[in-house]
């Protein structure tokens, strides 16, 4: 009987570059192998997108003082959430981790991209957003190497795109690392920041050596190892056949089977116990690598749980929100300019003369004086990416309250009635400022608690008077 053997021509480029013996410790990484360990190295996504995606998980919280409604907001987000900002930035930052060096720009169909930004009057209609990669940038975001030059070390202030020249009011550049001088970049065309792979190529191919491994053992996993007695030296062709036939039956028989083999035959599986621990061992030292040689810690990059207890769970937790608060600081400055650019469109002319109509009493004064009160009044927040639980938060808020309870019982007896309202009044505000009685406001009314006046105290019977008259 001949065998048929079907040979494989596909050809992977990813494992064709990683099994190359020439990647070494220390070995570049240029703009191709870059966007193949992105597109897939299982562990690729998690280094570029994990930190970003976390940082970007909760939308921030926005907050106007004078806003009727909370209509001022809601504009501002409804402009923001159909303009996808935050998926713009997000790429942003991908392709950053990815490349060492990305940027971002803001066209308008009315103005040609080499004017200035517009600001008043700009609408939705008109403006789009791209995100650029090195390769789209090539040349034009390269940092200056002239020591004496103010420009030392930044990038030109000036994109070119296709030929086409960007004004800087309209871009961003974000670089992942500070420029090295005189360190060029292979995987971003110029001297600007490093990849995410580049301190981590090597243990990068490492990874992909122990999944091939990891494929070997599942296969072999299943192997039936069956012992079966010979009888004599030589086999002849009937017995050769009851053995053939022993084996089919092995092979064959699945949960609920009762197969019957003789006294000296055994059947067991192959055993693997010996690459059971080197194999989880490896893995475990190569993700260190890796974390080692990126800014993503193992515990994201291994996806495993926090564990419980003071000096693990705890901690763990704290050095990942640690981690992701730093890589919101980094995306701050590019949220700040976008929202610079959404308050224009969002709170449009129109906009403002619809909610003067609704709220002439509030809204008193011209467009512009409004709007730059607006902009002054805007606060932008990041949520607190580790909740803590409703009990927690209560326990947390009856502790406040109760020190705040305290420290009034403390003074109320030595305050006049003016000064007994405001420390009432601030009480209450204390009790509305937790979110436990937030939604459920404590109202005091401070002028007619100071004016109050308490009625005199009623005797405990009727017999006090006549009792004096007696005596």
């Amino acid at each position: 009987m001949a065998d048929i053997s079907l040979s494989n021509n596909i050809s992977s480029e990813l494992m064709d570059i990683l099994a190359a013996d020439e990647i070494q410790p220390g070995s570049d990484v240029g703009y191709k192998i870059c966007k193949l360990l992105w597109m897939y190295h299982p562990l690729g996504g998690k280094l570029v997108e994990k930190p970003i995606s976390m940082a970007l998980c909760k939308p921030r919280t926005y907050n106007v003082e004078t806003d009727p409604d909370e209509r001022v907001v809601s504009q501002f987000e409804e402009v923001w959430n159909r303009l996808g900002i935050n998926n713009k930035i997000r790429d942003l930052f991908f392709l950053s981790r990815c490349y060492g060096a990305a940027s971002i720009g803001i066209g308008t169909h009315s103005v040609a991209s080499d004017d200035v930004l517009p600001t008043f009057g700009l609408t939705e209609d008109d403006i789009f957003i791209n995100v650029w990669d090195p390769l789209n940038t090539a040349g034009s975001m390269v940092t200056s190497q002239d020591p004496n030059s103010p420009d030392f070390q930044r990038a030109n202030q000036q994109l070119k795109i296709a030929n086409r020249n960007w004004h800087p009011s309209r871009t961003l550049k974000q670089f992942n690392g500070t420029p090295i001088y005189l360190e060029f970049q292979p995987s971003s065309f110029g001297f600007t920041g490093r990849s995410v792979f580049q301190r981590a190529l090597y243990p990068l191919k490492s990874y992909i050596q122990t999944m091939t491994a990891s494929n070997l053992v599942s296969q072999k996993a299943g192997v039936i190892v069956a012992k079966i007695t010979q009888n004599g030296s030589v086999m002849n062709g009937l017995m050769a056949v009851a053995t053939g036939r022993k084996r089919d039956i092995i092979k064959e028989a699945s949960n609920g089977g009762v197969i019957s083999i003789g006294p000296q035959d055994d059947i067991e599986s192959l055993n693997l116990q010996n690459l059971d621990k080197a194999l989880a061992t490896a893995r475990d030292n190569i993700i260190a690598d890796i974390a080692a040689g990126s800014d993503v810690p193992a515990l994201l990059i291994k996806e495993e749980a926090f564990t419980q207890g003071f000096g693990e769970g705890t901690e763990d937790s704290k050095a990942i929100s640690q981690y992701i608060d730093s890589k919101r600081q980094e995306i701050e400055p590019v949220m700040a300019f976008f929202e610079n650019v959404i308050q224009y469109i969002a709170w449009s002319e129109d906009f403002y003369k619809s909610l003067k109509n609704d709220y002439p009493d509030i809204i008193t004064e011209d467009y512009k004086t409004t709007f730059y009160r607006w902009r002054r009044e805007f606060r932008a927040t990041w949520q607190e990416l580790v909740e803590e639980s409703p009990d927690k938060r209560r326990e947390s808020d009856s502790k406040v309250i109760q020190q705040a309870a305290s420290l009034y019982t403390a003074l109320a007896a030595k305050l006049d009635p003016e000064n007994m309202a405001t420390a009432a009044e601030w009480l209450a505000s204390i009790v509305n400022g937790t979110e436990t009685y937030g939604d459920t406001p404590l109202l005091i009314d401070a002028e007619a608690l100071a004016n109050y006046v308490p009625p005199p105290p009623e005797p405990l019977n009727g017999n006090e008077n006549n009792q004096g008259d007696q005596a």
